[in-house]
């Protein structure tokens, strides 16, 4: 003990501000949860703990109420620790597991917790575990962490917890799930499940919220709502009720299950309930279905949940491999006497295996069907004639009202742009002409430039928004040209500018084939904005190693065109962009050591 009591003395920082004290310790080199845990137990109501460093844990951690923890590094389960079992105990439950961090026995309240790292340790930690595993906290607040690498479960709220927020955690890497929800009334912003071995989230809960919360690339189900207790009495589950909760904006793919997943199956108990719950969710590229809800058990309900949901690329598979009878997209599985009824809300299903839209093994939904009018016709299965699905196309330039259509399109759709004045050309050389206007539009996504030398316009550039001039170059001297210029945005074209006329100079045209961006390339494409397809054009001045590929607007790379060797010259692509998404998105032309880029836009 005065060992740990000296590494407290030498790396204690008190910092008094009325009447509470923040107390910073760093890692002592050998185990640091007895270091903590002294730490810990000396606090007073408002203090704050500040854990600066790496450090390493050999033993279970008590967490008192009312303090603040901030981690400024990483806290790594010791490949020796000998832990303590915490978890709810209520017989015949016995839902204990060894864990790393919990609050003391009795609960805890008002903890302020963020910061740093969690390292699991799964390698050296073949029996089951959870790291960070509360059995009974309240209004408390969990940010900014990352759990990782636990052999059961990364985060937990047991089944005592309520009022509780988190915010911007990050599970990964569990051999069980990441993010687990058993209370009631918490509150989960912008947390990430990933990369697990089995569910992403596990939310067994009640009155929860989850708002912009991702599962992604787990084994089992991003989302997993199983309907039952899990513990280790007799019986091992018993039936649970997964009611009230609310997921806005969420997405969950990749998962080699299903999206969303609402399950009482064969393997719980009677007596389960899933009742009430909406799930406002984008779900694509999972194995089996984006969502489905599924009821194998007696004495058990799903009932009156509502959903906003976009599925696609969705596999519609079980767990065998085979063709599931559920769905691709929304799915259903019940029968009378283990009843699935009253889905109801907005569904756009669209390239999924299998079914888009099955409700055989339901009664009494009601689910609007919002075809885009750029895919195919989603496949339907309508089951009981309790059933209604209703079908509507749309266009992304139509009012739209529904979450899933507003999601599908992008944002939702403004008004047109008002169109620029005031429109000027200068002439500069014999192969420029500088044009200025003024913008008078507050939510345009950009300019395009149009210029004539006989009877008919083309599009010569589009420009980002607000930019009020441009060059026109690489022109034909003793030439007059005609210019006007327009806004657009995803409702369409503002009206045209003036027109404004120059004569270039005379003089002998030496202007290379250039670009701001390029030096002597160019790249340009026409149309621009375009619908599905448009021509891209590109010049090099030699040969070289040409490479062409399409970025996102946050830069995530999405295709290659060309990646080849290309002589001299001007070089024609037609791209399709009938698979993305309306919005913004690059070219980025790399040749040889010179890149040049040009955005467009798929409306």
């Amino acid at each position: 003990m005065n060992k740990h009591l000296l590494s407290i003395i030498i790396s204690l920082v008190c910092v008094c501000k009325l009447y509470s004290t923040e107390i910073v310790i760093t890692p002592t080199g050998d185990d640091d949860a007895t270091l903590i845990q002294y730490t810990l137990d000396a606090l007073k109501d408002g203090d704050t703990l500040n854990l600066n460093g790496d450090f390493v844990i050999k033993h279970t951690i008590y967490l008192p109420s009312n303090f603040v923890w901030i981690l400024n590094g990483s806290l790594t389960l010791a490949g020796d620790a000998d832990l303590d079992e915490a978890g709810w105990v209520d017989p015949p439950i016995d839902a204990t597991r060894r864990t790393g961090i919990t609050e003391k026995q009795g609960g805890a309240t008002n903890i302020d917790m963020s910061g740093g790292t969690y390292y699991g340790n799964s390698a050296q930690h073949p029996k089951s575990m959870r790291y960070i595993n509360f059995v009974s906290v309240t209004n408390s607040k969990f940010h900014d962490m990352h759990i990782t690498e636990v052999t059961d479960d990364n985060f937990t709220l047991g089944p005592g917890s309520n009022n509780n927020e988190c915010r911007n955690l990050i599970g990964s890497f569990a051999h069980g799930n990441a993010l687990t929800d058993k209370g009631d009334h918490n509150r989960w912003y912008d947390c990430i499940a990933e990369d697990c071995d089995s569910d992403g989230w596990t939310p067994k809960c009640r009155y929860s919220e989850f708002h912009r919360c991702i599962a992604r690339r787990n084994e089992g189900p991003g989302f997993g709502m199983f309907c039952r207790i899990d513990g280790s009495g007799n019986p091992v589950d018993l039936g649970e009720a997964i009611e009230n909760n609310k997921f806005y904006d969420c997405e969950s793919y990749e998962n080699n299950a299903s999206g969303f997943s609402f399950n009482i199956s064969s393997t719980s108990g009677e007596g389960g309930s899933i009742r009430n719950n909406y799930v406002q969710a984008r779900c694509y590229n999972n194995e089996e279905s984006g969502v489905r809800f599924r009821n194998k058990q007696l004495n058990s309900i799903i009932e009156n949940n509502e959903i906003n949901i976009i599925c696609y690329g969705n596999r519609g598979f079980s767990k065998s491999g085979d063709p599931s009878s559920l769905a691709g997209g929304l799915g259903t599985e019940g029968k009378s006497s283990t009843p699935v009824r009253g889905i109801t809300g907005s569904v756009i299903c669209f390239d999924n295996s299998q079914v888009d839209v099955n409700t055989n093994q339901a009664t009494d939904c009601k689910i609007v069907v919002y075809n885009p009018n750029d895919q195919s016709p989603a496949i339907l299965k309508k089951g009981a004639a309790t059933n209604i699905l209703t079908e509507v196309s749309f266009n992304c330039v139509d009012q739209l009202e529904k979450w899933c259509q507003i999601k599908y399109c992008g944002f939702s759709t403004p008004a047109l742009p008002d169109a620029p004045a005031n429109l000027t050309a200068n002439v500069i050389s014999s192969s420029q002409i500088d044009m200025s206007w003024t913008d008078n539009a507050e939510d345009e996504d950009g300019y395009i430039i149009e210029q004539k030398t006989t009877k008919s316009y083309t599009v010569i550039d589009t420009l980002e928004k607000d930019v009020t001039s441009f060059s026109s170059t690489d022109l034909t001297e003793l030439t007059e040209y005609t210019y006007r210029v327009r806004a657009f945005n995803v409702s369409g074209y503002s009206d045209y500018s003036n027109e404004a006329l120059a004569t270039t100079e005379a003089g002998i045209n030496t202007s290379a084939y250039h670009s701001s961006t390029g030096r002597d390339i160019v790249i340009n494409n026409y149309p621009n904005p375009f619908h599905s397809t448009t021509r891209i054009e590109y010049k090099i001045p030699a040969s070289c190693l040409v490479s062409l590929k399409v970025y996102d607007f946050s830069g995530r790379e999405l295709t290659t065109l060309v990646h080849e060797e290309k002589p001299e010259g001007l070089h024609i692509i037609i791209f399709d962009g009938s698979h993305l998404s309306r919005g913004t998105y690059y070219f980025k032309l790399r040749a040889g050591d010179i890149i040049a880029s040009r955005k467009f836009v798929l409306m």
